[in-house]
């Protein structure tokens, strides 16, 4: 599991190339962990659910699920 501090296996901004967009959801989005969510099981169509990558955009959605002071983007508190 990457975070700021301490970037993951799958970490992006090292791998990106310049120029080359990309798009971060951060935890305290309270739409972020249902389309990371998504994503994982789009992606265990290509790799499979034990591909380790997808299993840590599960742990990852999870994380983000149980992280406080969520929002969503009109800035409307996120109910618990």
């Amino acid at each position: 599991m990457g975070t700021k501090n301490n970037p993951g296996a799958y970490d992006c901004y090292h791998k990106a190339e310049p120029d080359e967009p990309m798009f971060v959801l951060l935890a305290r989005d309270a739409l972020a962990p249902d389309l990371v969510e998504k994503w994982a099981d789009e992606a265990a169509l290509f790799l499979g659910n034990d591909h380790p990558k997808v299993v840590e955009a599960r742990a990852c959605a999870e994380q983000m699920r149980a992280w406080p002071k969520r929002k969503y983007p009109n800035g409307v508190a996120a109910g618990r």
